[in-house]
């Protein structure tokens, strides 16, 4: 009996060492697996938190990139409405100044025309006046040839009393072709310049025109 307490006294220390290593080794071997769930739940926690911030940056870099492409679309139909309005001011300020230069030549026209017009009347009332000293100049050329054929005993209606009498009608007759075609070559000059007047005001225009084209052309294409 007394072996065995002896026994027991000197074998439960023992036990009870052995029992506290196994305790501190199991202890050991939680605060490890402890450690290592931490150490994991922990690494989870940074991927996820990295993950989120990844997301986070891709989304605001995508945020940026809209924000970017609505301001260069912004400023495309800015630039696009703006160079619209250049053109209409342009293309205001071409007509006026085609209208203003057709204006221009129209007043220029109409005074050449009135002009012209009275220049025609002068020549044709000129003409009549003329054609009456013609008529009234053969009138007593006729009457003082008879009255001298008359005086010399010569009778009109003789051959050489005819002969004189259809000399002074010709010769009247001839400076009443020559006064017409005075006054023809007169009314053709008139009319040639109001023709040359518009054939210049066309070429004007025409060149207005190419002018007006090429500036367009080299400020918007």
């Amino acid at each position: 009996m007394g072996g065995i307490t002896s026994l027991m006294t000197t074998a439960l220390p023992a036990v009870n060492a052995v029992a506290g290593t196994v305790a501190k080794f199991s202890d050991g071997s939680s605060t490890a697996q402890a450690q290592q769930a931490a150490d994991e739940r922990k690494y989870a926690y940074e991927a996820q938190k990295q993950q989120l911030e990844w997301q986070r940056e891709d989304a605001l870099r995508r945020q940026d990139q809209e924000l970017q492409r609505q301001k260069e679309e912004q400023a495309r139909r800015d630039a696009e409405a703006q160079r619209a309005r250049e053109m209409d001011w342009l293309a205001q300020s071409q007509n006026q100044a085609a209208d203003q230069l057709r204006s221009n030549q129209a007043a220029d026209m109409a005074d050449r025309q009135a002009g012209a017009q009275t220049q025609l009347a002068q020549i044709s009332a000129n003409a009549a006046a003329e054609e009456r000293r013609r008529v009234d100049a053969l009138r007593r050329t006729m009457a003082r040839t008879r009255a001298t054929l008359g005086a010399s005993g010569v009778s009109a209606a003789d051959g050489s009393g005819e002969a004189i009498l259809l000399g002074a009608v010709n010769d009247s007759a001839v400076e009443r072709q020559d006064a017409d075609q005075i006054d023809q070559i007169k009314r053709q000059a008139i009319q040639q310049e109001l023709d040359n007047a518009r054939r210049r005001n066309l070429l004007e225009q025409a060149q207005l025109a190419d002018r007006q084209r090429l500036e367009f052309m080299s400020k918007f294409y």
